[in-house]
């Protein structure tokens, strides 16, 4: 037993020096030799397609910015044109005005074939496509039908991109002049020279930013025009009926209005007649009276 530990501990000893200098396995690997995740990775970075695709560079997408214009048509009962643009009002009301606005309102007052209105309305363009649904709906509800509809669309994104450009350009002008202004001392005419160069900037400034807060107005808010004409109501027996009082009526108005006219014709004339007649009748008168003479 003495001989065979030391043996075994000199067997032990000379495998843990084998391992300590043997520079191959893992160790190695990981100070010499490269691995290859590691000649991979260069070649993905020269190729221009990262390992990780979540450390992308992703580009930002660009919505063009586009204005929309309801333009819209309906033909509706004459009698029921003013209760359906009622309703399309009061639609539009009840949205609020930060999602809907009356711009204008025309009613014309005729016959019921002859009738006619006009709604012009701004709404979210966000819930343009809905509103229109809404007003077909109330329409139809009505007895009435879409004649025309036709959405127009106008493409800012250019306008409001130079808008934007001006801006930020006028707002360096501003604030160089400014504190160019502040710093500066120099003559009295100088100054005031600077002073108006510093107010013709602010004012452009100004312009612009109106500018950029109508086009972004005309993006988020929808125009609506809408039309209504007047269709013959449909036929029934009430209709028919009524109808027929109105032609009545109609008769014997202008019944009324010939005798009266004949009337008042006969009381103006009749005067004049009694007087023309006088001068008739005395002739007459006379002519008798000769014709016995004669005789004897």
């Amino acid at each position: 037993m003495r001989l065979i530990s030391p043996l075994a501990i000199a067997a032990l000893l000379a495998a843990c020096s084998s391992q300590t200098g043997d520079p191959s396995g893992q160790a190695g690997d990981a100070g010499g030799t490269p691995t290859t995740a590691e000649m991979a990775a260069p070649a993905d970075a020269a190729s221009g397609n990262p390992a990780n695709p979540d450390n992308a560079t992703k580009l930002p997408i660009s919505l063009p910015k586009l204005t929309y214009s309801y333009a819209l048509s309906y033909l509706v009962p004459g009698d029921r044109i003013a209760a359906t643009q009622d309703a399309h009002r009061d639609l539009c009301e009840e949205m609020g005005p930060a999602r809907c606005q009356l711009i204008g309102l025309e009613r014309g007052i005729g016959d019921a074939e002859t009738n006619r209105a006009m709604l012009k309305l701004r709404v979210a363009t966000a819930e343009a496509r809905r509103f229109q649904i809404l007003l077909d709906h109330g329409v139809t509800e009505a007895g009435g039908r879409t004649e025309n509809a036709r959405i127009a669309t106008d493409e800012v994104s250019k306008q409001i991109v130079d808008t934007e450009a001006r801006i930020r350009q006028r707002e360096l002008l501003v604030a160089r002049l400014t504190e160019a202004l502040r710093t500066r001392s120099g003559k009295p005419s100088e100054l005031v020279a600077a002073e108006r160069s510093v107010t013709e900037a602010q004012e452009e400034l100004d312009q612009a930013r109106g500018w950029l807060g109508e086009l972004r107005g005309r993006v988020a808010m929808s125009e609506f025009d809408i039309h209504y004409g007047a269709i013959a109501p449909a036929a029934s027996a009430q209709g028919l009926g009524v109808r027929l009082g109105e032609a009545a009526q109609g008769s014997g108005a202008v019944f009324l209005i010939g005798l009266n006219l004949l009337l008042s014709l006969l009381i103006y004339v009749l005067p004049w007649l009694a007087l023309l007649a006088l001068p008739v009748l005395v002739l007459r008168g006379l002519r008798k009276r000769r014709l016995p003479a004669e005789a004897g």
